[in-house]
């Protein structure tokens, strides 16, 4: 064994070797080992021939990309999400949504008007439901089933863009351990480049303090799945009026920044065709957070005290709480 180690070990130098002479000879490909080399100047070239990126629903879900969508329950990420598969498929793309949440009466209900009469929906959008009695085969693992069944759901309809609601029962309710996320997601990864297909997870948040800004960090498991997608965007509730929404961007690789601490997208929800976000305007988040009370104040210094024997600096607590370095100092001072 031991021998065979140091036999495999023997051939990295000469690897590196080989790899150092390519660059030295100015080898036609720039691929070196796990890297791709340019110049700076080489690689603004390339990406200004690169197209623009396309949106398909606002600077929300750009083409191409995996995006999740999260928020507490009961805030509307299904309803926002069906109304960007809807206006997606509107645009001439065939769109799959994956429903693991309602039930087919469930969605009826909710895409019919209070006169009776159904929303005619765009014959490109595909609701896709569990097959209640089938079960993954023995030789292959329920994530490798979920995503082999995909896959041919895609090549059967053609999709261009998949809606998955949501993650949190696609991975048996365990989506806050690598062990249940990260296979489906790097799965998910890896069809979304070998279709070049956009894709859309909905999932759920950890406890939020509503008295801060909604952060990256309130993605429940947000670490592992953050570092996995392109785009994240998130739903809050106004404290002003329960019927009011704010959407706000919290993570952004190759597209627009739009939607940020002091530029929210304000929405009501409406039912008139279907129930819907209607835009309203756009505001300050801080201007639909809870006002603090003296028990809030007592419960974030209670948080901050446990942050800081854990061994989490001014600034990350400051951070993570919504709140500058300077005011977290202050609190430890009382």
């Amino acid at each position: 064994m031991e021998e065979q180690h140091s036999k495999d070990n023997s051939i990295y130098p000469e690897i590196v070797a080989q790899e150092i002479e390519a660059i030295q000879n100015h080898a036609a490909s720039n691929d070196v080992g796990l890297f791709e080399l340019q110049t700076a100047n080489d690689a603004i070239k390339e990406a200004a021939s690169m197209p623009d990126p396309v949106y398909l629903f606002d600077c929300l879900i750009q083409e191409g990309e995996m995006v999740i969508c999260f928020a507490d329950t009961g805030l509307g990420k299904t309803v926002l999400c069906m109304q960007a598969a809807i206006h997606i498929a509107q645009q001439g793309y065939k769109v799959l949504f994956l429903d693991l949440e309602l039930s087919k009466k469930q969605f009826q209900k909710r895409y019919t008007s209070d006169n009776g009469a159904a929303y005619k929906m765009p014959e490109t959008l595909y609701r896709i439901g569990y097959s209640r009695m089938r079960r993954a085969p023995k030789d292959i693992s329920y994530t490798g089933f979920f995503l082999q069944s995909l896959s041919a759901l895609i090549d059967c309809t053609g999709a261009q863009v998949v809606f998955i609601d949501n993650l949190t029962k696609l991975a048996a309710g365990d989506t806050d351990t690598a062990k249940a996320t990260i296979p489906i997601l790097e799965g998910l990864n890896d069809l979304k480049a070998e279709r070049g297909i956009t894709i859309v997870a909905i999932e759920h948040n950890k406890k939020v303090d509503t008295t801060r800004p909604i952060q990256l960090n309130d993605l429940q498991g947000s670490k592992m799945k953050a570092n996995l997608v392109d785009s994240v965007f998130t739903i809050g509730r106004s404290a002003t009026d329960k019927y009011l929404r704010y959407v706000k961007q919290v993570k952004v690789r190759d597209g627009e920044l739009r939607y940020d601490l002091e530029n929210v997208a304000l929405y009501q929800l409406v039912k008139d065709d279907y129930l819907r976000f209607e835009l309203i305007g756009y505001g300050n988040e801080f201007e639909h957070l809870k006002n603090l009370t003296e028990k809030d104040t007592t419960a974030r210094k209670e948080e901050a005290r446990v942050l800081r024997e854990q061994g989490v600096s001014n600034r990350e607590i400051g951070r993570r709480m919504g709140v500058s370095e300077g005011a977290v100092r202050k609190w430890f001072k009382t």
